[in-house]
């Protein structure tokens, strides 16, 4: 057996030196360098960084559009009879209000009421159009569960 194990250094020691296996001595305290491998440095701070920047480019972006299509975007909402009607913006903003005559003959508190349920019904039709514009967006933001955001 020794024999087989002097042998086997002779092997060793005869190849080219480049074609040994890289030893490191024991005193010398032992790191993992990684060196190529393709797949980059998971730490790379300055990718990392590039990263960030580029996804919050992406998310103005695409919130400023949404936004845009809000504020363009009307919900009428009308009473009960139908004799007033609210227009409203995306953004829950008011932008217009019609009263027919037939809610002005009923007197000042009756037009109050209607047009404070008219307002009610184009703010909630407003709420509705926005919730599905923001979940539309954290899709194609690829948010994996807009839901559970209470979106």
């Amino acid at each position: 057996m020794a024999l087989a194990a002097r042998s086997m250094r002779t092997q060793i020691s005869q190849r080219p030196a480049a074609a040994r296996p890289a030893t490191i001595p024991r005193s010398c305290p032992r790191r993992l360098v990684v060196t190529g491998g393709g797949g980059g440095n998971p730490f790379d701070m300055k990718n990392l960084m590039e990263s960030v920047k580029k996804a919050q480019q992406l998310v103005q972006t695409e919130t400023a559009r949404v936004q845009a299509e809000l504020a363009a975007t009307e919900f009428d909402g009308y009473d009960e009879e139908e004799t007033v009607k609210v227009v409203m913006s995306g953004n829950q903003e008011p932008r217009s209000v019609e009263i027919t005559d037939e809610a002005l003959a009923q007197g000042a508190v009756e037009v109050s009421r209607r047009t404070t349920e008219a307002m009610k019904d184009a703010h909630r039709k407003s709420v509705t159009g926005m919730k599905e514009k923001m979940r539309e967006l954290a899709k194609n933001l690829g948010i994996p569960n807009p839901g559970a955001l209470n979106m």
